[in-house]
Parts: C-alpha cells; structure tokens; sequence
C-alpha cells in the first residue's frame, strides 16, 4: 500500500529523515516509533505532501506519490491526521467533518460523502449528539475522534495517524486506540501509526520501525519489538500503561 525507499528530508539545514525506506502492506497496522526529535512528524508530513523531500521515492499503491500536491495525494487515497488533532475550533462538529470530504465535489463523491457521514455517527456515536457543538468545546479525546472522523470523510485507503495519543488520559488513550483497531478490522484500512506511547502502539500493530535521529535503527513484527531489551529500556520504560 505505501512504500518508502531511501527518503531524505530536510528542515532547513536540518537532514530530519536520511535515507528512510519503509512498507505498510494492505490492512496493515504498522508503528513508528521514536523518541522526540527523531522525525517521525518529519515523514508524515513528506508522505503527505505538506513537506517535498529531497531525495528518494514514495509510492501509493504503487503509484509514485512524490512531489504532488497534498490535495492530490488525499484524491488517491491517503488521509492524514496531524499531531495535535488542529480542528477548526469555532466550526460545529458536523462542519469539521463534512470539511473532510472537502475532495469528493462532484454528484458521486457527495453521495458518498453522504454515507461516510452517516457511517461516522454510527461508529462516533458521541460525534452524533454533538454535531452542532463548536468542535473547540469538546474534550481532547473528542477531538481526536472528530480528527479522525474528518479523515475519513476523503474515503481513505490509508490513514497516517500522528500521535493520536497526546495529551489524553491512560483510559481515552485506551479507546482511541480500539478504535483505531476498528477502522483497520470494520472498514479494511491502512494504518501508519507514529506514537510515542510505544506500548500501546506496538500492542494494536502488526509490525514496526524504530526511529532515531532521522535513521531506521529497527523493525520487525511488533510482538517481538515489545519484547526487545533495548526497545523496553529506551521507550517503553516511560509510557504510561494504557490497559
């Protein structure tokens, strides 16, 4: 579904991704995991569009998606949610989401829309009652929900999940991360899930990759990254147990 091979990014002067190369198979849940600084953010953002690398190859599907504009890269499949979750705060719940289907314009695609939506407040059920709340008044695990729920408002066939995690307590962290088992199991997605909550990434995943200072240094199948000495000492020792 999404390949990475050889990827350089830069931040300025900063060489934030060097030499990246890195698969996520077709209904795969696979972690990115790393320490703070270490890039993760970085290749999303690559990924996506939002940043142009500076070398390497990213391909969709087997479609190269290097280089195109990120309206253009969500047309082909791919939804990404950011890292602080970033919904439009003063907008209603039902006006974030439907913003997500922002590419789905013509009669087809906002038929789907359409059903996606509904589909949406079947799975959010919370996102129903609250669809005329302004988004910036719910809690941070709802709005981690709408982020997503917004994501999937494109119809996506991978999503990029950037520290869906952050800033919520051990039991929301727990829920969104169930549901995001959910979306793999009940709508067939694709998931490249970046988190520094190591544990409960590596816990939903089938697979993982270990980044450090820019550079792969690891990766396998999550089970056995869960069991590594060297991965618990330096990145499982600190997160909270999200059970």
């Amino acid at each position: 579904m999404l390949a990475l091979k050889n990827v350089d990014v830069f931040y300025g002067k900063i060489h934030a991704a060097r030499r990246v190369s890195l698969h996520v198979k077709a209904g795969e849940i696979v972690a990115l995991i790393g320490g703070n600084g270490a890039g993760k953010t970085t290749l999303l953002t690559a990924v996506s569009g939002l940043l142009r690398p500076a070398g390497g190859e990213i391909a969709l599907a087997g479609e190269s998606i290097l280089g195109l504009a990120p309206e253009r890269v969500v047309r082909l499949g791919l939804s990404h949610v950011p890292e602080g979750r970033l919904v439009f705060s003063p907008l209603s719940v039902e006006d974030n989401l439907r913003l997500g289907a922002y590419t789905r314009r013509d009669r087809e695609g906002r038929e789907a829309a359409a059903r996606t939506l509904a589909r949406i407040y079947e799975m959010f059920p919370v996102l129903a009652e609250r669809r005329a709340q302004a988004a910036g008044t719910l809690s941070g695990g709802e709005q981690q929900m709408l982020a997503l729920g917004r994501a999937l408002m494109a119809g996506p066939r991978l999503l990029l999940l950037d520290e869906p995690g952050m800033g919520l307590a051990p039991l929301v962290v727990r829920d969104i991360f169930r549901l995001i088992v959910r979306l793999r199991d009940e709508l067939g997605l694709t998931v490249l899930l970046v988190e520094q909550n190591a544990r409960s990434a590596l816990r939903i995943a089938d697979r993982g990759y270990v980044l450090e200072t820019g550079r792969i240094i690891l990766q396998g199948p999550a089970d056995e990254l869960l069991a590594n000495k060297d991965v618990q000492r330096a990145y499982l020792g600190r997160d909270l147990d999200a059970r």
